[in-house]
């Protein structure tokens, strides 16, 4: 339904192996990390505290999700994946030891661990996997999961789980790769300096099949589903680019030229590749759509003009998990 409304066409592959065996064309990444959940209650646990349906979530399918705070806010963002008892968190390392333990402070009863799973894990970026559906995980006798998001101009980059705890050299430009093709899908996530700065609709979280409309009560909930049926959505994701010698980082604010009062929005991703930085930024939507507008992002070494477009998707559209 929104995959095929919303994209046009667009795909990414994000795969998941747990396995020993590595493609040599893998490339170990260094700024992402896996949490555990394991248990009987894992699945009904994650059900209780994510803002997508991880109950009616096949082995088969992949899904986005999102934790919140009780005010909407995202602490994290999640490729979620399920086997059996267990439930695979792939997110920013960054944020993995934080939400491990706000994770862990809910599950009181409930039969399942919420664990750090990095060290046990390497995460390898592959660019091209081959052709695979959409949205969809497979398994296979070892474990390995295969999952993919969308094909992206002809290939499928893919992403990798390998478990056992020997590294192999990291490269933080597998990590440009990787984040670059989620850029161009309009796909953000959450990283340190964002934690808390987005409720998931500012970030098109609902518009790429982060969010559940009909899965019932988590924290934040309210909120979220406030900001879905009462009017429309006025502050949402578009890509940018900027060039130049300034650093764009996560976090930073927008500006809009003649609003100097205060910002316009926020830098919710950015990414450095071939040369260009390639960014996803929060901003009104009438601002962002408004011909001749003309944003920035400042620092004390100066300011740097960006190139925004809308995401290769329908911002206008009420968002919904894909099915």
């Amino acid at each position: 339904m929104i995959a095929g409304k919303f994209f046009h066409g667009l795909s990414a592959l994000f795969v998941l192996f747990v396995t020993k065996d590595l493609s040599m064309s893998a490339q170990f990444l260094s700024r992402w990390g896996v949490i555990g959940v394991d248990g009987d209650d894992a699945v009904t646990f994650l059900q209780s505290q994510l803002s997508n349906d991880v109950a009616g979530m096949a082995e088969s399918q992949l899904r986005m999700a999102g934790l919140c705070t009780a005010k909407g806010r995202l602490l994290g963002s999640f490729f979620v994946l399920r086997h059996g008892k267990q439930v695979f968190l792939v997110c920013r390392q960054e944020t993995v030891t934080a939400l491990v333990k706000r994770l862990s402070m809910f599950v009181l009863r409930s039969k399942c661990k919420v664990r750090d799973c990095t060290a046990d894990y390497q995460l390898a970026f592959v660019p091209d996997s081959g052709p695979t559906s959409p949205m969809r995980v497979q398994w296979d006798e070892q474990g390995t999961a295969t999952a993919s998001l969308r094909a992206l101009n002809g290939s499928t980059p893919g992403f990798q789980l390998v478990v056992g705890n020997g590294k192999t050299e990291q490269s933080s430009a597998a990590d440009d790769q990787f984040e670059f093709a989620l850029q161009q899908l309009g796909i953000a996530y959450v990283s340190q300096p964002t934690v808390e700065m987005f409720i998931p609709q500012a970030i098109n979280f609902d518009l790429v099949g982060g969010v559940s409309f009909s899965k019932g009560c988590y924290p934040g909930q309210e909120i979220v589903a406030r900001s879905h049926y009462l009017g429309k959505v006025k502050r949402r994701v578009f890509q940018a680019t900027a060039t130049g010698s300034l650093t764009v980082t996560a976090g930073q604010d927008v500006w809009l030229a003649g609003k100097e009062n205060e910002p316009a929005g926020a830098v919710a991703t950015a990414v450095n590749f071939n040369g260009q930085q390639y960014l996803l930024v929060e901003l009104p939507v009438d601002d962002a759509e408004q011909s001749g507008a003309i944003f920035t992002v400042k620092n004390d070494a100066g300011a740097i003009a960006l190139n925004v477009q809308p995401p290769p998707y329908d911002v206008h559209q009420k968002g919904s998990v894909f099915e």
